[in-house]
């Protein structure tokens, strides 16, 4: 009953009424202004207290930014160093890369400088070795040659190898031709030179680094089956000499020597060379006894008429003793020396008719009787196989033919003896 009795109650505004010296005036306050007074001043409170607040934790509020930028710039400074490092790293490791090729070439062309050096040394006694008929084969045959132009076609050709710089940009000096002959001392690797880095620089100069090698290795290992091979014949030469009782040297040693040698490349290359040297020297001197003793066939391919020994005198019949060999052959025929030596008789000695006598080592004389023709003078020197006469029938002679002789002493040796040696020897000297 309450809410109907105040139902149209009629609400007079709010007046504020000021008396001042007796004087009153009134103000009548609307609702609206009213609200917009108490926000205003609501407002006015907020910032007043936020104005407070804001110069309380300015400075915590300054602090953390500058914190904050202090950390950015850490952050960046930190990944500029690290860059820097980063391109130091790679600055020195191109620069190694330069120091390692710049010794790796060096290095490359002192051990072509030593291939190159040597050759010549080496090409003469290739060369005497092959006249005297040493041949140098391996196991397998013949010596094994570097491949040339390994690693790519249409690269720059050089006897040890090729060298492709297409696929890098690698300068290298002009003058670094490699050019050796065909035929491993392998250099050992400065244990105080740059290292190479680089995977495409190590496979370069590997490659190059083992052509070098192998023709190093193919040197020596020519020049070992060479001296091998005139050790063996030397070998050979001996045996066949001692058995007939020639006084035959012993080989020197070395301190290579011996029959044979395995590659060592801690060997220097000119000890090898001087190993072949010395081999070929002690063959050439036992050789040369060979070729000083009467081995040979005075006539070769000549038939015999008549051999060493008792036989009956073709004149009166009787017995007698037959102090040499007789080789048919027809007037003309070449008669050759059998063995390096000296004309100590070149004319006529009464039954022998036309005579060559030739004086050897340890005192050996050979004879050739029945000459139709002299070739040669006293005191001349005759080597092997040399021209001496021609067969004929002078003398006490029944047709045309030579007798031939070997003596020591003044006593006959039987010749067939010598030529059995020398058919041993054929094909060692």
């Amino acid at each position: 009953m309450s809410e109907a009795t105040s139902f149209g109650k009629r609400h007079e505004p709010h007046t504020v009424i000021v008396t001042r010296n007796g004087k009153s005036k009134s103000y009548t306050v609307r609702p609206v202004y009213f609200g917009i007074a108490v926000c205003s001043v609501i407002m006015l409170m907020v910032g007043y207290f936020s104005a407070t607040a804001y110069l309380v934790f300015r400075d915590d509020l300054i602090s953390a930014s500058f914190a904050n930028q202090a950390r950015i710039k850490h952050e960046y400074e930190d990944r500029i160093a690290a860059l820097r490092t980063k391109l130091d790293r790679v600055t020195s490791r191109q620069l190694l890369d330069q120091q390692a090729i710049e010794s790796r070439v060096h290095e490359l062309m002192a051990r072509q400088a030593n291939i190159g050096k040597r050759s010549n040394r080496m090409t003469n006694l290739l060369d005497a070795a092959k006249k005297r008929g040493l041949n140098a084969r391996t196991a397998t045959g013949a010596i094994p040659v570097p491949t040339l132009n390994p690693v790519k076609s249409g690269t720059d050709t050089i006897t040890t190898g090729s060298i492709d710089t297409s696929s890098a940009n690698l300068q290298i000096a002009s003058n670094f031709q490699l050019k050796g002959s065909n035929g491993t001392v392998a250099a050992k690797a400065n244990p105080y030179s740059p290292q190479l880095t680089s995977n495409f620089t190590q496979k370069l100069f590997g490659e190059v680094a083992e052509q070098i090698g192998m023709i190093d290795t193919s040197q020596r290992d020519e020049v070992d089956q060479l001296r091998i091979a005139a050790a063996s014949k030397a070998a050979k030469i001996t045996k066949i000499l001692r058995s007939t009782g020639v006084n035959v040297p012993k080989m020197p040693k070395n301190d290579v020597g011996g029959p044979f040698v395995p590659l060592d490349h801690s060997v220097p290359f000119e000890a090898h060379l001087e190993a072949l040297e010395s081999t070929l020297n002690h063959y050439d001197s036992i050789s040369g006894i060979a070729r000083k003793m009467p081995f040979a066939n005075p006539i070769p391919g000549a038939k015999l008429s008549s051999r060493f020994g008792y036989r009956k005198d073709p004149f009166n019949g009787r017995s007698a003793m037959h102090s040499g060999l007789d080789f048919k052959a027809k007037t003309g025929t070449p008669v050759l020396a059998t063995g390096d030596g000296v004309i100590v008789k070149a004319g006529r000695k009464g039954g022998y008719g036309k005579v060559v006598e030739v004086k050897h080592k340890d005192g050996y004389i050979t004879r050739y009787a029945h000459l139709s023709r002299i070739l040669v003078k006293n005191g001349q020197r005759v080597r092997l196989g040399q021209r001496i006469g021609k067969v004929g029938s002078t003398g006490r002679s029944t047709g045309p033919h030579l007798h031939y002789e070997v003596r020591k002493n003044k006593k006959p040796h039987n010749p067939a003896t010598f030529m059995k040696v020398g058919s041993k020897l054929r094909g060692l000297l």
